[in-house]
This record gives structure tokens, sequence and C-alpha cells, in this order.
């Protein structure tokens, strides 16, 4: 019998499902099931054209490499993430943008796991390459904004750590000017941890006042949006402040 594009939806569809039923189940006892739910998914729809049916597999990739990496298996975890950017780089169907730049940022976790920071820039670099959208609020492109503002960050963080401290503080820079009036706090909040961290560097460079700057931005800025996350981050820009008005009034 020939299975038409409806059945291969649902059927993908009813797969995905039972093993996101699986992986969210208490404790690490669903993670093989749903490892094993997911990989007869990839197996039996791995070669589908259909747009919907390829959206499942992705899924189903992009969560079996997040079970690989809570239970701290990077290479596994790593392995499935390049699956996802080796099968779907190159296809042009905008359902996709959410999970390539889930697998570019996870990689780049992973690579950052194993130690290997010219690898992880690498993989930043390339999610970097995936266009910004802030006028899209769907679900998707909050996820693309979010990796998008991450890898940002992070792509400063690794410059900072290999001594390429200029370089650092211009990605820093350049996360806050272009992802600065993002309307989703769930993207400001890497904003505002980006405006942190320039100040820590300036600061570094015994640059006081631009420190400052930095860090008055993150407070005037971020204080009044209710999000547990920014608000840390709120919270870090007032300590860095009160740490500078102590060594500014100090006498001995």
């Amino acid at each position: 019998m020939t299975v038409t594009n409806a059945d291969d939806r649902s059927v993908a569809a009813a797969m995905f499902k039972e093993g996101k039923r699986l992986q969210q189940r208490g404790g690490h006892s669903g993670w093989p099931q749903a490892l094993a739910t997911y990989d007869g998914l990839i197996e039996r729809f791995r070669d589908s054209r259909d747009p919907l049916v390829v959206r499942s597999v992705a899924d189903a990739l992009t969560w079996g490499a997040y079970i690989h990496m809570s239970d701290d298996s990077q290479e596994w975890a790593l392995a499935r993430y390049q699956q996802v950017i080796d099968m779907y780089e190159a296809r042009p169907q905008e359902n996709l943008r959410r999970n390539l730049a889930v697998a570019y940022g996870g990689k780049a976790i992973a690579l950052d796991k194993l130690n290997r920071p010219a690898a992880r820039l690498q993989a930043l670099e390339q999610l970097a390459r995936i266009d910004y959208r802030p006028w899209d609020l769907s679900d998707d492109e909050t996820v693309v904004s979010e990796e998008l503002a991450k890898g940002t960050l992070n792509y400063g963080c690794t410059l900072d750590e290999v001594g390429r401290d200029q370089e650092a503080i211009a990605a820093w820079g350049h996360l806050i000017s272009r992802f600065g009036d993002d309307p989703r706090p769930s993207v400001l909040e890497f904003v505002a941890w980006a405006a942190n961290n320039l100040g820590s560097a300036l600061m570094n460079m015994k640059r006081r006042d631009e420190a400052a700057a930095q860090w008055n931005y993150v407070v005037t800025r971020f204080s009044g949006i209710d999000y547990p996350y920014l608000q840390e981050q709120v919270g870090t820009a007032r300590k860095s402040l009160q740490g500078l008005a102590k060594r500014r009034w100090r006498t001995r």
C-alpha cells in the first residue's frame, strides 16, 4: 500500500510526541526509551522531503542531543547536533531555522565542555550567519533570536578566554547594539549579560567611567522588566557599581 504524505506526517508527529513524553518523564528513567523512539523516527523518515516530516526528524535529533548533553555525554551530543547541520544546512525550508540555530548553539556548548575553544569559535561564527528577525515574535523565531544573542555572548567569552580581549569587547558591544531593542526579555537577558561583561573588561583596563556607564545602562534599562534571569544581571550590575564606589572613596 502506498503511504501518503498525510500518513507520514501523522506517524512522524506521533513518534516525536511519544519520544518527548518519555524524555520528560521523571528522572533519567525514560531517556533510553526516548532515544530509541527518536532513533526509530530518524531511521524511518530520514530521507523524507516533506517539510513537516523533515521537521519531526530534525526535532528528534535536537531533542536527542539534549538528552546526551544532560547526561554529560558531550561527544554523543556533538554528533547529533552535527548530524542536524550536515542534513539540513543546505535546505531552504524556513521551518528548520530553529533546529539549525539550536544545533549550532548546542554544538558550541558541547565543544566548550570538551575544551575545544577553536572549534567552538567556528561553531559560533556559523551560528551568527543565521539572520536575525526581530519583527517575528513567533515561538520558533524567539528561540532563533535567543540562540543568536547567546551565541554572540559566548563568542565574546571565548575570545576573552583565549586572550583576544579587544575582539571580545567588540563582540559584546555588537550584541548590545544589535539586540538591545528586542522586545523579548529572554533575549534581553543576554544583552544585559554582555554589558556586565563589557563593564568588567573595561574596568580591568582601568577605564572606570566607561565601565560604570555599562553597569548603569543595565540598571536603568532593565530594572523595570519582570524577568528573573534579567533581574539577576541587574543585581550583578548594582553590585559592580557599589564596588566601584567603595574603591573610589577608599582612603588607604
